[in-house]
């Protein structure tokens, strides 16, 4: 028995509303603070939630093609219950999955909204006829009981003939509506006579205790910071306020002496000071999937633990949906006493640090193996800690590879280790035969793969890597009368624009920088040595020659224009015009989401142009080195390779190398899968709206430049071992033949420690 009342009308606008908002709560939120700093008051609530060790059982309730709304939890006879909408109208135990009451009145389900109190049906519509939005309430016959218009209703109504309501509770004395208006939604509280008592612009989310209070949750706006908050229902008075969290969907436990908020887990609150108390559920950790693919539309948490769930198809920015791809799913986690029986260990990774991709990756592979265990053996909790104690760590490492005392995989990018001298042993395999079989073989970058490949063997798998690339000033450029292939330019040629810039533009400069005192240096050491390196040190032999004629005068020339005062501009870092009038502009993508550096890239070309070159090749040969940012090698001791590679080759698949481009701590990483790139760009395309041939260009240009990579290594410490000396010398601390002596005694000692 369906009420197809305007089902037809809303079905596109409720549609675009699930596309477009969905589940808004993305931000990872700090548990450890919050705007009222006391201790839980409520010592018998917390006591509620401590018990013995459990974990959840899951049971899959059900899926159900989406009709419509009916998707929010109800309490009937002391059940939680949800609206079965068939040929009739039932309302399903969610526990017994039995149909326990059939509903006798198609009017009792306002497509608007609608909710049960002490077994009561209420809903709410809008009467065309009387111009009013009225709450109506049924008693179990389906007889109407009570009609109360609603004063001063501040939602929208759309063509004099609906309403859209989100959530809607009633108790005792009062009405709960979350309704939608032409920007964000109000939340309102009415009287049983329909007076306006309060009313909270911008609530996403919101629940009763049926004493009075009720919790509300927002997204913020300049007078209401984001959080969530309790106000008494009468006077509208704020009890308390947390804005460290934001939740949704928000619930008070059933008894009222909680509260539970949804923020990628289950977090519980003291009730009294909103003070948070402990997370008790995880996705991934308690359920067999995670929230990719689904938006969590309602929960409850029943007296003794159990928690439901009510999820929906999760969609994107495809617009062409059927309603037969909406799903609802529906689960339901019991507690069991004790500890969940232990997963076999597999493998084990060894790492510096902790990283959130790394755990990710983990979860996800533990999800779709769940017999399966990855032990995650780091020794920093972060790569600060671990940046503070590099050196120390590469030379324990160096050892613990040394003795055999390494996991079965062992992060080698980003580790402090000599990568080329270490790849050059035998102490890790050699996954070529590997990668090349691999189901993702036909989609991974070539070129990275060979720029880590050192004698013919590929010891490391770059799962990521870093593109630095240079913006260059089109208008410049075409003031100065260049005609030069950029996209092919060794450093002593890019050092002859100085001349060209003092004489045609004494106004402009080469380079723009945004630390003074390091940029000489880091210019030098970021591209300029990196690109030549190759070419001075022969590690196979570990034979260095610095006093090449080349690179002497290369040395020579760029002190020379680094004293220009047109060689570089010091000035604030800007996001969009990194440019700041100079011809070039060095980008590193370590610190900026891909989106972000397409945003930026955009902006900057609504008023001016320019255009992404990749970097500077070597002098002798035309050599380009890039960075890996995640790269891990497997123990050639192992008796765990097979499982070790099972693991490597999961992380070249499409999913998780799109989850590798969205790190927080390593933004910038690109992935070697080209499918993972293409899921990057799309996203980026969806998240920030892009289109136009600004984007277009800026995307080619990154893959274009993914590909002109010869070297996907800096020779570590070996670069500051000749960034040192030679740094003294372009402060005139030193000749030039000291510095290059120097450096390669210093070199020299590096590569036979």
């Amino acid at each position: 028995m369906k009420n197809n009342k305007n089902k037809i009308v809303i079905l596109s606008i409720i549609l675009l509303a699930i596309i477009i908002t969905g589940v808004s709560i993305t931000m990872r939120n700090n548990k450890n603070s919050s705007t009222n700093t006391n201790e839980p008051d409520n010592k018998d609530a917390e006591k509620d939630i401590e018990s013995d060790a459990f974990y959840y059982v899951e049971n899959f309730i059900g899926e159900e093609i989406w009709d419509f709304g009916y998707d929010k939890f109800l309490k009937y006879d002391d059940k939680i219950v949800k609206i079965s909408d068939g040929e009739k109208a039932y309302l399903k135990d969610l526990k017994s999955k039995e149909d326990i009451y059939q509903i006798p009145n198609d009017n009792m389900l306002s497509a608007s909204g609608y909710w049960i109190y002490k077994n009561v049906f209420w809903n709410v519509d809008y009467d065309s006829k009387s111009e009013a939005v009225v709450v109506s309430s049924f008693d179990n016959k389906g007889t109407k009981k009570d009609n109360i218009e609603l004063k001063d209703f501040k939602g929208r109504v759309t063509d004099n003939s609906y309403i859209q309501v989100e959530e809607m509770r009633v108790t005792e004395d009062y009405i709960y509506l979350l309704a939608r208006t032409d920007s964000q939604p109000i939340f309102q509280i009415f009287t049983k006579t329909g007076e306006l008592k309060n009313s909270y612009e911008n609530v996403t989310s919101f629940d009763v205790d049926n004493k009075g209070r009720c919790i509300y949750t927002t997204s913020g706006f300049e007078s209401l910071p984001s959080g969530f908050y309790m106000v008494d229902s009468e006077t509208g008075a704020e009890i308390f306020r947390n804005t460290s969290y934001i939740l949704e969907p928000i619930r008070f436990s059933e008894d009222g002496n909680l509260i539970y908020g949804f923020d990628r887990k289950i977090n519980v609150f003291d009730v009294n000071s909103g003070t948070f108390i402990k997370s008790i559920f995880e996705f991934g950790k308690d359920s067999t999937y995670l929230l990719d693919d689904y938006d969590i539309q309602d929960f409850m948490v029943e007296k003794d633990g159990e928690i439901y769930y009510s999820l929906k198809t999760k969609f994107g920015k495809d617009q062409n949906i059927e309603l037969s791809d909406i799903k609802n799913v529906y689960y339901l986690y019991t507690k069991k006493e004790g500890e969940r029986s232990p997963r076999e260990t597999v493998l084990t990774i060894t790492a510096p640090y902790r990283n959130d991709f790394m755990e990710e990756a983990i979860k996800r592979y533990e999800l779709k193996y769940p017999e399966e265990h990855i032990e995650y053996d780091y020794d920093y909790n972060n790569r600060r800690e671990f940046s503070e104690n590099s050196k120390e760590y590469a030379s324990k490492l160096t050892l613990n590879i040394i003795s055999g005392d390494i996991g079965d995989i062992v992060q080698t990018g980003g580790s402090g280790l000599e990568l080329q001298n270490i790849l050059r042993t035998d102490a890790f395999m050699d996954l070529t035969d590997l990668i090349e079989k691999d189901k993702n073989y036909k989609d991974l970058n070539k070129d990275v793969l060979n720029g880590i490949k050192i004698d013919n063997a590929i010891r490391a798998l770059p799962v990521s890597f870093s593109i630095s690339q240079y913006e260059l000033n089109e208008e410049l450029e075409k003031e100065l009368g260049l005609d030069i292939d950029f996209n092919q330019l060794s450093w002593s040629e890019v050092l002859d624009l100085v001349k060209v810039i003092e004489e045609k533009a004494p106004d402009r400069h080469l380079f723009t920088a945004y630390t003074k005192r390091e940029s000489v240096r880091e210019t030098f050491s970021n591209d300029l040595l990196i690109a030549n390196m190759p070419d001075l040190i022969n590690l196979e032999t570990k034979e260095v020659d610095l006093n090449q004629k080349w690179f002497k005068d290369l040395l020579i020339k760029f002190k020379e224009c680094s004293k220009s005062k047109n060689f570089i501009l010091y000035t604030k870092y800007e996001l969009t015009d990194r440019l700041q009038g100079s011809l070039l502009s060095f980008i590193p993508n370590e610190t900026r989401y891909y989106g972000d550096r397409v945003w930026d890239f955009v902006e900057y070309n609504k008023a001016h142009k320019s255009r992404m070159i990749p970097i500077f090749t070597g002098e002798k040969n035309d050599n380009r080195a890039q960075y890996s940012i995640r790269m891990y090698s497997i123990n050639n001791r192992s008796d765990r390779k097979e499982n070790a590679w099972k693991f490597l080759s999961f992380l070249l698949e499409e999913d998780i190398q799109f989850i590798a481009s969205r790190d927080s701590e390593d933004r910038g990483g690109i992935p070697i899968n080209k499918k993972g790139v293409d899921k990057m760009i799309e996203n980026a395309t969806y998240q920030h709206n892009f289109s136009g041939i600004d984007v277009d260009r800026y995307n080619k240009a990154l893959i274009d430049h993914s590909h002109k990579i010869d070297y996907l290594y800096n020779m570590g410490y070996l670069r500051f071992d000749i960034l040192e000396p030679i740094g003294a010398y372009m402060d005139g601390e030193m000749t030039l033949d000291e510095a290059l002596k120097k450096a390669e005694e210093n070199v020299t000692i590096r590569l036979n420690e």
